[in-house]
């Protein structure tokens, strides 16, 4: 999983006249490495002929086109002193930042040792401590030297530290996943220890608080809080008999617990006793991240409409949203102004200074002062003009869009993470996580249109596809952590109306949308995936693929196509064959009669992906930097493209040109044009390397 050096490209972002009022549009870094002009035939011959066959087969297969996109999107956050402390995300091996907070500079940044970001942060005896992933690595930094400590590793690889704290005699607590413990560290003594996992079946230390007695860990995916005696590290039950909802967050203060936990905010005394239940405002699905003012005051900011509340009895009023639609990492206090200062750190690479006394904000974009690099890709799309097309790239809260025969490209602000997007009559559809809302956006002017959100307890958008005849959006989507039912959602595009069918497939998610291509058979084919959103035991024993009649709106039948394999990732169809590749089993690909439900053929990938079909064959890109050909007719995959790193943050994708045998792809962190010509040979004859599935699991859970 080791990615080349974050590239530094805060200079190269700036503004432009055409943003629209809902969001910011800016001139993305040059390529940098662009041709001067596509050389894209108007047709290309079939594959085999001889016609223009040297021609196609000339030149490199793989052609960078500069970085796919740019991201400053962090994940830990915490303050020392006048600076602030900020983890990027996505970047190999973790980048942090060191912000002055009197001049709202990048001062310096670190690199770790290895992994892929630190969601968790705190403060100790004048040192930074930063929790990592998918290696669960806890760091020391030194602010006067930048110097970083690894101090050891508090699970196995593709393990999270989730949360860190600060006991106030300096010692360091942590919560983990997937084994949902709860570890100590002590700087006086240098040692760590592991004081056991929080409550049997929860895979998720979500939140981690305590005080001088206790140290308190609130789980996920149910939302109990445990407490632990600091003294003897005895584990000593749950605070919270009925579990209020899975955690995001959680602090000790004077002599109280208080918890975000499912829709509420619940306030105990240290045995449990006395609760004090808030609901939080219809608008929000969860409360982020929380913070008591040294008056006792506490704050704290919902998502997903990004607003700051203050407690006042038992309700959460609304103060102001100084980033509107972003995810929090963290909230923390600052001396200032008349009534104190709070500072918010918003995932998509934010930093905001809210005044107490008067209400007023002040925001800063991490990627204006350097902190920024190349974004593992989330997914691509391309118009279908045949030449000169753009090419449409998502980010952490952004969507790239690039003219690969100018060189040129356009960054546009979204509220989230694209995990699956389509292009239709010049405009792009894209799925969003964790909103679950469906964009439309026009990307020559950077205008956004939200056709609303699938929510019915769904969280993370898998696949989308495209009825024309119906002229409907297919949207596939899972639950959050603990549910197995994922839904299909058909979105209108004339008339802008979502209609959900959550449990479609029964106790699973729906991770991929097909079509028919048979004239005549207006049906869609449902792949699912009996773990659900994780962190629950599944209830049924196989995957299975649902026929959905889109004109009844129903389904037709259900059908295991591998007995045992629980996880179905992708599926495509062709002359009436369904294709797919699996997640578990990772890698096993099959080709099913969709008529006599018959096997018709399978085999093993080095790991999975997504599939596609273009020009009469089936296409699988997938994890471990390849591409290959499974179908029609063949026993074995044959490899079409190697040697193209990692790139991905999903899945790998394809997007193909109309009319040639050309898909654009990743490479490294460069977007690429792909030749993918079967009657050509693979230029790169490099092993394919499988790639370790922990790892892939713990990022794809992150």
């Amino acid at each position: 999983m080791e990615r080349r050096r974050l590239l530094n490209a805060g200079a190269g972002l700036a503004v432009t006249a055409w943003a629209a009022p809902f969001t910011t549009a800016e001139a993305a870094p040059n390529p940098t490495s662009a041709p001067a002009s596509l050389p894209e035939p108007a047709s290309e011959p079939a594959p085999g002929s001889a016609a223009g066959a040297a021609g196609r087969c000339s030149g490199p297969q793989t052609t960078p086109y500069g970085v796919a996109s740019y991201t400053a999107a962090i994940v830990g956050a915490t303050v020392l002193g006048d600076y602030a402390y900020v983890v990027a995300r996505g970047q190999n091996p973790p980048l942090v930042g060191q912000i002055d907070l009197r001049t709202r500079r990048l001062v310096r940044t670190v690199r770790l040792d290895r992994g892929d970001g630190g969601w968790a942060t705190t403060v100790s005896g004048g040192h930074v401590y930063i929790g990592t992933y998918p290696y669960s690595d806890l760091y020391r930094l030194d602010p006067a030297t930048g110097a970083t400590t690894r101090i050891g590793t508090l699970g196995p690889t593709g393990s999270f530290v989730w949360c860190l704290t600060t006991a106030p005699d300096g010692a360091v607590y942590a919560g983990t996943y997937p084994r949902g413990e709860v570890w100590e560290y002590r700087p006086d003594t240098g040692v760590l220890r592991n004081l056991g996992r929080a409550m049997a079946g929860e895979q998720y230390v979500r939140g981690i608080a305590a005080d001088e007695t206790y140290v308190y860990g609130a789980t996920l995916p149910h939302g109990h809080v445990v407490a632990y005696d600091r003294a003897t590290g005895a584990r000593l039950g749950t605070l919270t008999p009925e579990p209020y909802g899975g955690a995001s967050a959680l602090l000790a203060h004077d002599g109280r617990v208080i918890g975000s936990l499912g829709r509420t905010v619940v306030d105990l005394a240290q045995d449990g006793s006395d609760p004090h239940v808030l609901p939080i405002p219809a608008a929000e699905r969860l409360v982020d991240a929380m913070a008591t003012t040294p008056d006792g005051t506490l704050y704290c900011v919902g998502r997903p409409t990004g607003t700051v509340y203050r407690r006042d009895g038992d309700r959460l009023v609304p103060v102001a949203t100084p980033a509107s639609g972003d995810e929090h990492r963290a909230l923390l206090p600052l001396p200032g102004g008349a009534g104190g200062t709070l500072l918010g750190a918003a995932g998509s690479g934010r930093l905001w200074w809210l005044d107490l006394a008067t209400g007023a904000a002040d925001l800063l974009e991490l990627i204006d002062i350097g902190l920024s690099g190349p974004d593992p890709v989330q997914s691509i799309a391309r118009d279908a003009h045949p030449i000169g097309a753009a090419v449409h790239v998502g980010g952490h809260y952004s969507l790239t869009t690039h003219d690969p025969e100018r060189g040129t490209a356009r960054r546009i602000r979204i509220p989230g993470e694209p995990k699956a997007m389509r292009v239709v009559d010049g405009l792009v559809y894209a799925a969003m996580y964790p909103s679950t809302e469906v964009l439309e956006i026009e990307p020559r002017f950077g205008r956004i249109r939200s056709l609303g959100f699938v929510l019915h307890d769904q969280q993370r958008p898998t696949d989308l596809a495209h009825a024309p005849d119906d002229n409907l959006l297919l949207l596939a989507s899972a639950p959050p952590a603990g549910g197995l039912a994922g839904a299909l959602t058909l979105v209108d595009r004339r008339a802008r109306t979502l209609t959900v069918h959550r449990g479609v497939i029964p106790d699973q998610s729906v991770m991929s949308v097909a079509l028919d291509d048979r004239r005549g058979h207006r049906i869609a084919y449902l792949a699912g995936d009996t773990w659900g959103g994780g962190s629950v035991p599944p209830a049924r024993p196989s995957a299975t693929v649902a026929a959905f009649d889109l004109r009844s709106r129903r389904v037709l039948w259900e059908h295991a196509p591998i007995e045992g394999y629980a996880s179905l990732q992708h599926i495509e169809v062709l002359g009436g064959v369904l294709y797919g590749v699996y997640k578990r089993a990772a890698g096993v690909w099959f080709a099913m009669d969709l008529d006599t439900k018959q096997i018709l053929a399978t085999g093993q990938l080095p790991s999975y992906g997504e599939l596609s079909v273009h020009f009469g064959h089936v296409f699988a890109a997938v994890f471990g930097g390849a591409v290959y050909r499974i179908g029609p007719g063949l026993t074995e995959a044959e490899q079409a493209a190697g040697g193209l790193g990692n790139g991905w943050y999903n899945p790998p994708q394809l997007a193909w040109e109309r009319t040639s045998w050309h898909a654009w792809g990743m490479s490294s962190r460069d977007l690429a044009r792909l030749r993918l010509d079967p009657s050509c040979p693979m230029v790169d004859q490099s092993p394919v390397k499988k790639p370790v599935e922990a790892i892939l699991k713990a990022l794809l859970a992150n």
